[in-house]
């Protein structure tokens, strides 16, 4: 099929760029390959810093707005491997302690302590696997809010067109991107409840659907015979 749209498009080459628009053209199972430009590319851009003498404001503002953000694009469509993670999170680590991205000096606190908001003692740097996940969730939050999207009707169609995005499971041979959403839904459910409007489609144990609960579920043990729907809990206004 490639073939006859070739020719019947006159398309003598055919070319394939690495990368468009920032991001691998072909991503496979391994990705460690695919995004190892973007240690370099944040070591490129500490590198270009040393030789000048910056004071830990100014570090923490080089750090907190241009190498932590090189890799944000790739972040909300890919899930990128931990080795790519550690390897920025490094580069970034060397500069704040020894103004470098290769050359290593004491740490004198360790980096998740540096993660944490400054009303908890850290820096408020980023911790670049949770930051991969929040941006993934976000797209996971537009398919939900935005369902009539071309890209949410795309994937609906291909991967949960019989059930909602919030009850998919991972199907087999999906694709880079589908599994990183699937894994930022992960967290996305940590942090949402459900609406219950008629209760039909909110299950009693299984959602999470109870405000201000540290579970957002019931805390008793299921027993069989028991409702299994929020809607079997209500009653109507005449009863």
């Amino acid at each position: 099929m490639k073939q006859v749209v070739s020719q019947r498009l006159d398309i003598q080459k055919e070319a394939l760029a690495e990368r468009y628009l920032g991001l691998p053209t072909e991503a496979g199972r391994n990705l460690s390959d695919c995004f190892e430009y973007l240690p370099s590319q944040v070591k490129g851009r500490i590198e270009s810093w040393c030789g000048r003498e910056a004071s830990c404001a100014g570090r923490e503002v080089l750090i907190k707005s241009i190498a932590q953000a090189v890799p944000t694009y790739s972040m909300s469509c890919f899930l990128l491997p931990l080795n790519i993670c550690n390897k920025m999170r490094s580069a970034v680590a060397n500069y704040w302690w020894g103004s470098s991205a290769d050359n290593r000096h004491m740490h004198w606190m360790s980096w998740e302590r540096l993660n944490q908001p400054k009303h908890k003692g850290g820096m408020g740097f980023r911790d670049m696997r949770s930051f991969n996940l929040a941006m993934l969730g976000k797209q996971g939050w537009r398919l939900i809010t935005r369902p009539n999207s071309l890209c949410a009707r795309v994937l609906k169609g291909r991967y949960y067109h019989d059930t909602e995005f919030l009850r998919t499971t991972r199907k087999k041979h999906a694709s880079s991107t589908w599994r990183a959403i699937l894994a930022g839904l992960d967290v996305l459910q940590r942090g949402l409840i459900r609406k219950v409007v008629d209760g039909d489609s909110t299950a009693i144990w299984g959602d999470r659907w109870i405000a201000d609960h540290f579970d957002a579920r019931p805390i008793t043990p299921r027993v069989a015979g028991h409702p299994n729907l929020v809607s079997e809990l209500l009653t109507t206004s005449g009863s």
